[in-house]
Protein backbone atom coordinates (compact mmCIF):
# COMPACT_ATOMS: atom_id res chain seq x y z
CA UNK A 1 0.00 0.00 0.00
CA UNK A 2 1.20 3.38 -0.76
CA UNK A 3 1.17 6.53 1.16
CA UNK A 4 0.03 10.03 -0.27
CA UNK A 5 2.83 12.14 -0.13
CA UNK A 6 1.71 14.48 2.32
CA UNK A 7 1.62 11.17 4.98
CA UNK A 8 5.20 9.61 3.98
CA UNK A 9 7.77 10.74 6.69
CA UNK A 10 10.60 13.60 5.24
CA UNK A 11 13.49 11.25 5.38
CA UNK A 12 11.85 8.45 2.82
CA UNK A 13 12.13 8.85 -0.88
CA UNK A 14 8.75 10.85 -1.96
CA UNK A 15 7.93 12.15 1.33
CA UNK A 16 8.45 15.71 1.83
CA UNK A 17 7.47 18.64 4.50
CA UNK A 18 7.20 22.42 4.15
CA UNK A 19 10.92 23.17 3.70
CA UNK A 20 12.61 19.84 3.83
CA UNK A 21 13.69 18.12 1.21
CA UNK A 22 16.01 21.09 0.82
CA UNK A 23 17.81 19.96 -3.04
CA UNK A 24 14.85 18.54 -4.36
CA UNK A 25 13.59 15.15 -4.31
CA UNK A 26 17.24 13.47 -5.11
CA UNK A 27 18.33 14.31 -1.80
CA UNK A 28 16.17 11.57 0.11
CA UNK A 29 18.27 9.09 -1.97
CA UNK A 30 21.53 10.67 -0.03
CA UNK A 31 23.17 8.35 2.64
CA UNK A 32 21.82 9.18 6.04
CA UNK A 33 25.95 10.14 6.80
CA UNK A 34 25.83 12.64 4.47
CA UNK A 35 22.44 13.89 5.25
CA UNK A 36 23.05 14.32 9.25
CA UNK A 37 25.94 16.64 9.51
CA UNK A 38 24.35 18.64 6.38
CA UNK A 39 21.55 18.87 8.14
CA UNK A 40 23.36 19.40 11.85
CA UNK A 41 25.31 22.51 9.99
CA UNK A 42 22.26 23.83 9.19
CA UNK A 43 20.67 23.51 12.39
CA UNK A 44 24.00 25.37 14.32
CA UNK A 45 23.68 27.88 11.82
CA UNK A 46 20.29 28.88 12.75
CA UNK A 47 21.13 28.75 16.48
CA UNK A 48 23.75 31.26 14.98
CA UNK A 49 21.68 33.98 13.58
CA UNK A 50 19.17 33.45 16.44
CA UNK A 51 22.02 34.00 19.15
CA UNK A 52 23.44 37.49 17.29
CA UNK A 53 19.44 38.46 16.92
CA UNK A 54 18.90 37.55 21.09
CA UNK A 55 22.30 39.96 21.57
CA UNK A 56 20.92 42.59 19.15
CA UNK A 57 18.04 42.48 21.10
CA UNK A 58 19.34 42.85 24.48
CA UNK A 59 21.33 45.95 23.40
CA UNK A 60 17.88 47.36 22.67
CA UNK A 61 16.67 46.74 25.57
CA UNK A 62 19.51 47.91 27.99
CA UNK A 63 19.66 51.26 26.16
CA UNK A 64 15.83 51.97 26.85
CA UNK A 65 16.14 50.60 30.62
CA UNK A 66 19.05 52.44 31.04
CA UNK A 67 17.38 56.00 30.66
CA UNK A 68 17.46 58.04 33.32
CA UNK A 69 15.22 61.00 34.71
CA UNK A 70 16.89 64.41 36.72
CA UNK A 71 14.38 65.87 38.58
CA UNK A 72 15.23 69.14 41.07
CA UNK A 73 14.19 68.96 44.87
CA UNK A 74 13.52 72.27 45.71
CA UNK A 75 13.31 72.03 49.18
CA UNK A 76 16.89 70.47 49.62
CA UNK A 77 18.38 72.41 46.62
CA UNK A 78 19.51 69.50 45.00
CA UNK A 79 19.13 67.15 42.12
CA UNK A 80 18.39 63.59 42.06
CA UNK A 81 18.76 60.80 39.20
CA UNK A 82 15.77 58.39 39.05
CA UNK A 83 15.23 55.40 36.39
CA UNK A 84 12.72 55.50 34.25
CA UNK A 85 12.51 51.45 33.67
CA UNK A 86 12.61 48.68 36.43
CA UNK A 87 15.64 46.52 34.10
CA UNK A 88 13.93 43.58 35.84
CA UNK A 89 10.98 44.10 34.52
CA UNK A 90 11.62 44.47 31.20
CA UNK A 91 14.26 41.29 31.22
CA UNK A 92 10.93 39.27 32.32
CA UNK A 93 8.73 40.39 29.84
CA UNK A 94 11.72 39.44 27.40
CA UNK A 95 11.99 35.84 28.88
CA UNK A 96 8.77 35.53 28.63
CA UNK A 97 8.28 36.39 25.15
CA UNK A 98 11.48 34.39 24.70
CA UNK A 99 9.70 31.39 26.31
CA UNK A 100 6.79 31.70 24.02
CA UNK A 101 8.47 32.29 20.66
CA UNK A 102 8.42 28.63 19.88
CA UNK A 103 4.24 28.32 20.23
CA UNK A 104 3.38 31.66 18.66
CA UNK A 105 5.59 30.85 15.94
CA UNK A 106 4.50 27.15 15.06
CA UNK A 107 0.74 28.34 14.82
CA UNK A 108 1.80 30.90 12.53
CA UNK A 109 3.66 28.05 10.61
CA UNK A 110 0.84 25.97 10.56
CA UNK A 111 -2.04 28.07 9.69
CA UNK A 112 0.08 29.19 6.08
CA UNK A 113 0.76 25.82 5.79
CA UNK A 114 -3.24 25.15 5.93
CA UNK A 115 -3.97 28.07 4.18
CA UNK A 116 -5.72 29.38 6.75
CA UNK A 117 -7.67 26.92 8.27
CA UNK A 118 -7.22 26.26 12.11
CA UNK A 119 -6.94 22.59 13.01
CA UNK A 120 -4.69 20.60 15.49
CA UNK A 121 -3.02 23.71 16.37
CA UNK A 122 -4.21 26.96 17.30
CA UNK A 123 -4.55 29.89 19.72
CA UNK A 124 -5.64 27.27 22.52
CA UNK A 125 -2.30 25.72 22.26
CA UNK A 126 -0.72 28.97 23.26
CA UNK A 127 -3.30 29.59 26.19
CA UNK A 128 -2.45 25.68 27.48
CA UNK A 129 1.24 26.64 27.58
CA UNK A 130 0.75 29.52 29.24
CA UNK A 131 -1.25 28.06 31.81
CA UNK A 132 2.05 25.97 32.76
Amino acid sequence: ETLPAADRAICVPGGGGLLLPLFGEGEQTWPRGVRIPLYLVGLLWCFMGVSIIADVFMVAIEKVTSKRVRKYDKTKGRFYTFDVWNATVANLTLMALGSSAPEILLNVIDIFAKDFFLEGLGPSTIVGSAAF
